[in-house]
């Protein structure tokens, strides 16, 4: 059997997390699989709108609660133009409003800090 992963090439990712650390940890863990490039950070909400506007990632990672602007924000802003773009939000702060805003917005996933791990396995669903 294919694995349906490698179908889609090298997935370039861009990483928003006000905390370095959650940043090292997250390039860290997509580090491992080849299939995934980190092609981007930010440290703020205006930065990721800057990256993903230099960049053009095929997913965009965004922490709920960061400076500047928050990663729904971001999310909707990114999606009212790129409606097909893959965007995850990462966040400790998983509740049901922000489940539903996520989804009436086009966020594909929410994960929260406990689940950072699966994050490449669910990269690479959402863009098989």
């Amino acid at each position: 059997m294919t694995d349906p992963a490698a179908r889609v090439g090298t997935v370039r990712v861009v990483i928003a997390d006000d905390d370095p650390d959650i940043r090292v940890l997250l390039r860290s863990l997509l580090d491992l699989d080849r299939r995934i490039e980190v092609s981007g950070e930010a440290s703020d909400g205006r930065e990721a709108l800057e990256r993903f506007a230099e960049l053009s990632p095929d997913v965009l990672v965004l922490d709920e609660r960061m400076p500047v602007m928050y990663g729904l924000e971001v999310a909707q802003r990114v999606l009212a133009d790129h409606p097909d773009q893959v965007v995850i939000l990462c966040t400790a702060y998983v509740d049901a409003t922000v489940m539903e805003t996520a989804a009436n917005l086009g966020v594909r996933s929410v994960l929260g800090k406990g689940e950072i791990h699966r994050l490449g396995e669910e990269i690479l669903r959402l863009v098989s």
